[in-house]
């Protein structure tokens, strides 16, 4: 029989409460050797609980935590072969660079001689052999931040934790930074578990996005899975540039849904769904479009105002009733739509992504 690869963390229906409250509610997740994952969520959701329990920060009051294989829920944090950057770097004062990042291989007993060779490769590795004998108040947010990364992997650990790493940097420095972490960690092979509430962070860097809310894991996929087909009304409302609707299965028949609610009536792909049930899907702003004969499902709205992007140009739209929606355009077309203008919008049935039947009873709502 084929032996399975064996995965560089299990975490198994995990739970962390303070008092009355709850802030990981059963969180599971596998992550494979080498993987970059993301944990995506607004504030409170419970994502920084979770790596802080795998850290070994906090401790769990349920579950099990496995490190290649082996159980470390109960073990403490510099036993469990991994390492762990802060947003704000966590850098001592009064150290230089080479003493930062060697600060590691001290605290392991490694010899002087071992520990000197390998922070000069070290240093090397991460461009910074220049910045050896300064301390961090000489050192600008980029610098620091590469000082901080090199600290964390001279011990070769198994697993890297960082929370909202990039968080203080410049934004126009981020670009740059997310391109350098993500090559050095398809360099190194070290499985990287990254927490953000920004979307471009988490889709540009992540092999593996997990989509949190309320203390659980809503959704987890690769990026475009997550983007393109979201299984809940909270991950299509939460992940930029989809319209969320929600009514009732009018008609079921050959693998369709006719659902209806205050938007209008529309063609959905499913089954599975009971008559009178409560259904919601969404669809993509780039999907949507002037309303053409080949679209099933239509909508009249009116613009409310034109967003101009470079690469996208992004109309505001609003519905009978007041609720908004957005509708993207390639940018370098021809605008369409102005201001104040009223038009009929369509687009395909192939491209509504209905949701899962749990949790479809939403308010009415159009978002993106």
């Amino acid at each position: 029989m084929e032996r399975l690869p064996q995965l560089d963390l299990e975490i198994r229906s995990l739970r962390k409460r303070y008092g009355s409250f709850t802030a990981v509610d059963g969180v599971s997740l596998e992550v494979g050797k080498g993987q970059f994952v993301c944990l995506l969520g607004p504030s409170g959701c419970g994502k920084t609980t979770t790596l802080r329990c795998v850290a070994g920060l906090e401790e769990p009051d349920d579950g099990d935590i496995l490190i290649g294989g082996r159980e470390v829920t109960r073990d403490p944090p510099w036993q469990r072969d991994i390492a762990m950057m802060f947003q704000d770097f966590a850098l001592f004062p009064h150290m230089t660079v080479a003493k930062q990042v060697g600060f590691g291989l001290e605290m392991l007993g490694k010899p002087r001689a071992d520990i000197a060779k390998r922070v000069a490769e070290v240093l090397a590795a991460f461009e910074i052999t220049q910045l050896a004998d300064r301390k961090p108040t000489s050192l600008s947010g980029g610098q620091r931040q590469r000082v901080a990364l090199a600290r964390a992997m001279i011990t070769e650990p198994r697993i890297l934790l960082l929370d909202e790493p990039i968080g203080a940097l410049d934004y126009s420095l981020r670009e740059t930074v997310m391109i350098e972490l993500k090559q050095l960690q398809q360099r190194s092979g070290i499985s990287f578990i990254w927490v953000t509430h920004d979307q471009n962070e988490a889709f540009s860097l992540g092999d593996h996005v997990v989509v949190m809310n309320h203390a659980r894991i809503e959704q987890q996929g690769a990026p475009e899975d997550i983007l393109q087909r979201p299984r809940t009304p909270f991950v299509a409302g939460f992940v930029q540039g989809n319209n969320s609707f929600f009514g009732k299965v009018a008609q079921a028949d050959g693998g369709m849904l006719r659902i209806e609610g205050a938007a209008g009536s529309f063609l959905v792909p499913g089954g599975g769904r009971a008559i009178g049930s409560a259904a919601s899907f969404s669809i993509r702003a780039e999907r949507m479009g002037p309303a053409g004969p080949q679209h099933e499902n239509r909508l009249s709205v009116r613009c409310v105002t034109v967003e101009y992007f470079g690469s996208i140009r992004r109309y505001i739209l609003e519905r009978a009733g007041g609720s908004v929606l957005k509708l993207d355009q390639f940018g370098a077309e021809p605008a369409w739509l102005r201001t104040g203008e009223t038009a009929e919008i369509g687009w395909a049935t192939a491209d509504c992504v209905l949701h899962d039947a749990e949790g479809a009873a939403a308010p009415e709502l159009v978002a993106a």
